[in-house]
């Protein structure tokens, strides 16, 4: 089993969201590991407010999918900034399943394993194209320090040690006026 796995929707569901979906990839190894954790983890009261879907990123004719459009007013993505190729199609998914309620926001957290360079398009580039926004966005370490976002450090040449104690946090909401 591992451990984490759907840990976000997890602890959701333990501080009383009415309604949790927990997603990934449509691997039944990986939806079954989830559902486990889910199982092991959660009180008996608590597991009836979790669902578990598998989700391809941007592919949105699936049940879940088509259920589920505009749905969710929060929306967290744990890791999974470090395909660059997958920006897209994990913001498009955002868009997706995120509420059209003005209170809505997606946080997002990823760490600079992979370089700092694979993270920072997704907020440069990608979210602004698929018409959302960053509302706030800050590095924060083991440790609870927080310094401000930069999208590179040390002329590029960050030290593969020190960048690995670091994650980027992430306010995003739907822009006020939609992308093009």
């Amino acid at each position: 089993m591992c451990i984490g796995v759907g840990l976000g929707g997890i602890m959701s569901a333990i501080v009383g969201a009415d309604e949790v979906a927990i997603t990934d990839y449509p691997a039944p190894p990986i939806l079954e590991t989830i559902t486990a954790n889910v199982e092991t983890n959660l009180p008996s009261k608590r597991r009836a407010a979790v669902a578990v879907h598998g989700h391809q990123w941007n592919v949105f004719d699936t049940p879940f999918a088509a259920a589920h459009a505009h749905r969710y007013t929060r929306i967290l993505a744990a890791d999974c900034l470090w395909m660059p190729y997958e920006h897209e199609n994990l913001a498009k998914s955002m868009v997706h399943f995120l509420s059209k309620d003005t209170s809505s926001r997606v946080f997002v957290i990823a760490g600079f394993h992979t370089g700092r360079a694979k993270v920072a398009p997704f907020f440069e580039e990608t979210v602004p194209e698929v018409g959302l926004e960053v509302e706030e966005i800050y590095e924060m370490n083991a440790e609870g320090k927080r310094r401000p976002w930069a999208t590179e450090r040390d002329g590029g040449r960050e030290d593969v040690g020190e960048r690995k104690k670091w994650c980027v946090l992430a306010r995003l909401r739907r822009c006020a006026s939609p992308a093009p």
